[in-house]
């Protein structure tokens, strides 16, 4: 329960854009494309976006799976928000020397 609870607080219903069926004026269309085939063959769409904000691709195949996604979706979703360069960046901290 505490894993949910904290997930919850990392998701965000428009996270990198609302999930639209269409572009809007100059706005790029935002979502998963699966035009290629299904979302186990398909090729990765870095147009994909995810409500939860992950660290890195580990991180987000290990929560799409315990979130009840099978393995092969899962490696799908995130390699494809690897693709858009999707995951979140840690801030590097230069010393001052």
């Amino acid at each position: 329960m505490a894993r949910i609870a904290a997930l919850e607080k990392r998701a965000s219903s428009c996270n990198g854009g609302c999930q639209t069926s269409f572009r809007h004026g100059k706005d790029p269309w935002v979502g998963c494309s699966e035009s290629g085939g299904g979302q186990t063959d398909a090729p990765f769409s870095p147009t994909c976006t995810d409500t939860i904000t992950h660290k890195n691709y580990v991180d987000c195949v290990e929560t799409k799976v315990f979130l009840g996604d099978y393995r092969n979706r899962a490696y799908w979703l995130c390699s494809s928000l690897s693709a858009g360069n999707k995951f979140q960046v840690a801030d590097l901290k230069r010393s001052k020397r």
